[in-house]
């Protein structure tokens, strides 16, 4: 009966006792978290009015405990205890003040800040496997740590599913027999936070090795089952990823010819299984009696370096042809630091395969923050290229609608794409809207047609489908293909993308008019402006096999549409012989650009 002793109540305090005094600020920071997450699923008011102060809320608590955890677990090594405890107070007051900082100041929702964040958050979670094991000799018990991590996240996470699972239907039953109607949108959001996220994290804390077998140099973890199914499986795949791409790189070597960019995802896929596999059999790289694994390991290395040289020239033709982007030079940067790892490995036989994923989280972040970032460097240099190019054409900046229009006329048609591209990409994709409006007034959307547009070859069994009354469509809906020349005609003064709702409008005759409403800033004051969009014509529209933008113009604004739907709030509403529900309540979701002139602008802004 000792078993049911060790599941006492006195057990699990005790053991949670310890947990508390290994990890007290990761149990403490993962309890905060829960609070909050739990206070913004509950109560609606304590949702924060702008996005800076929900970073804040959401992302420094769990980075805190995070970075609490790899400091703990570090402290653990240190002979000097109280100063590893004050390193690590004078860590998380420093963390707590850069997002304290970064929130208050810096907080934006471009590309250039989520990448930023992510390199952070990835440098601060990967420590947790390498900041203990920086003076070892070797990296075994570093390997050994790392299965016992992955093993009892595992472990807890299928633990903490099947509790959610059972706990789920229990309440599900409770409303059935008991004839109770819980609030689902706040009950089981709940219930699912704290099965997979609290729980689930105190569990994967319990599991933590300590100790001896914290620093476990066993080196028999791969056992012979393991060693088949890398030998078996994943050297036999490595070897057709290596085949295959040297048999195409001697073709392209005959042939004379560039490489097509897609090679370098097939690259990158050989040197991440060359990566994996060296992981796996590490261990056995200490065993006198295994050389044909430490061959592997050397001559995988080798064999990948030829191939990285063809990665680099599809790189260069993938630029060559399409220009740079922030995901080209990631990519760029990788390929160089494959040249390094496999030299590396070669070289010293992957003696130290832990140094391998601290250089690559530290490229990462250090390409990922600062200002000479990846994506601030991409913008330099797109703006760059677009300033020459307009220089050359001597044109007078900035640019409105009808002389742009003009001079992609008389450019050549790939010249022309090429810059529409960088300009777009500028715009959409790395949020530089301050950029844009160096060159253009009054123009953002420069997309090129992301639509297919060749010929459709009807299949034989096809049968012409008979033609759609527009009144018959009761919610009209349309995707519609845009270009440049779609802008509405006018002096504008601002441009703005918008993407709103307009609900519970009344429907009730077939000629109904639908209206959207939509608010834009100056400085610190509130404006609106509203636009009527009859129902019927968003019915023709949805009905029609050319469906193209229109453009609503109310005099102080107009509303270019590339997208809507209707929707309605009451799915049991039928429609009568008229096509229409009589009444009936419809939503109105509406996408595009919103052009403002002067006298969007001179009135009386909103209280």
């Amino acid at each position: 009966m000792s078993w049911i002793e060790k599941i006492s109540l006195k057990g699990a305090t005790e053991r949670m006792g310890a947990l508390v005094k290994r990890f007290p600020a990761t149990v403490l920071f993962t309890i905060v978290y829960t609070i909050i997450l739990l206070m913004l699923i509950w109560d609606t008011d304590f949702f924060p009015e702008n996005d800076a102060s929900l970073f804040m809320l959401c992302f420094y608590p769990p980075t805190a405990a995070i970075l609490g955890l790899s400091l703990h677990l570090w402290s653990e090594e240190q002979a000097n205890q109280r100063r590893s405890k004050l390193i690590h107070m004078g860590a998380q007051v420093v963390w707590f003040l850069v997002c304290l900082i970064v929130s208050l100041s810096f907080f934006s929702d471009s590309t250039e800040f989520g990448v930023g964040m992510m390199s952070i958050l990835t440098l601060i979670s990967s420590s947790v496997l390498f900041l203990s094991f920086l003076n070892k000799k070797d990296d075994i018990e570093a390997w050994n740590f790392a299965v016992n991590l992955l093993i009892g996240s595992l472990i807890s996470t299928i633990v903490c599913a099947i509790l959610l699972g059972g706990v789920a239907f229990l309440l599900w039953g409770i409303e059935l027999l008991f004839d109770l109607d819980f609030n689902n949108n706040d009950l089981y959001p709940s219930v699912i936070l704290l099965c997979m996220f609290t729980l689930n994290m105190l569990l994967f804390l319990m599991q933590i090795p300590e100790g001896e077998a914290k620093h476990c140099r066993n080196t028999h973890r791969m056992n012979d089952f393991g060693r088949v199914v890398v030998h078996a499986l994943f050297v036999p795949l490595q070897g057709a990823y290596l085949i295959t791409l040297y048999v195409y790189a001697l073709t392209i070597i005959i042939s004379w010819e560039l490489p097509v960019g897609g090679v370098v995802w097939l690259v990158t896929t050989m040197m991440m299984g060359m990566l994996f596999i060296t992981t796996l059999v590490y261990p056995l790289l200490f065993h006198d009696d295994k050389p044909f694994d430490k061959k592997l390991v050397r001559w995988l290395a080798a064999l990948a370096l030829p191939l990285l040289v063809l990665m680099s020239i599809g790189i260069y033709r993938r630029v060559s042809d399409y220009g740079l982007t922030v995901p080209r030079i990631y990519v760029i940067l990788f390929n160089i630091w494959c040249y390094v790892v496999c030299i590396y490995i070669y070289l010293h036989r992957a003696h130290r395969i832990l140094w391998i994923l601290i250089s690559f989280v530290l490229v990462f972040f250090i390409t990922s923050i600062g200002p000479w970032n990846v994506t601030a460097t991409t913008k330099r240099i797109l703006t760059s290229q677009v300033d020459d190019i307009l220089a050359q054409t001597g044109v007078r900046l900035p640019l409105d609608y009808t002389r742009f229009d003009s001079l992609v006329s008389t450019m050549d048609r790939h010249d022309a794409d090429v810059l529409k591209g960088k300009i777009s990409y500028l715009q959409f994709d790395l949020d530089g809207d301050s950029l844009v409006t160096r060159w253009l007034d009054g123009l953002v959307n420069l997309h090129t047609n992301p639509y297919w547009d060749g010929p459709y070859e009807p299949d034989s069994t096809d049968v012409e489908p008979e033609p759609i009354k527009p009144e018959t469509i009761e919610f009209p809906t349309a995707s519609m293909q845009y270009e440049i020349t779609d802008m509405p005609k006018g002096n504008f003064v601002k441009v703005l993308q918008v993407s709103e709702w307009q609900n519970y409008q009344h429907l009730e005759q077939q000629d109904s008019i639908m209206f959207m409403e939509l608010l834009y800033m100056q400085d610190t004051l509130t404006y609106s402006t509203k636009f009527d969009i009859p129902f019927r014509q968003l019915q023709e529209i949805a009905a029609s096999d050319n469906q193209q933008p229109f453009s609503i113009d109310n005099g102080e604004a107009a509303l270019l549409v590339w997208h809507f739907e209707v929707t309605s709030i009451d799915d049991e509403v039928e429609a009568d012989e008229t096509g229409m529900a009589d009444p009936v309540i419809k939503d109105l979701h509406v996408e595009g650009l919103l052009l403002l002139r002067d006298a969007a602008f001179q009135k009386e802004p909103l209280k």
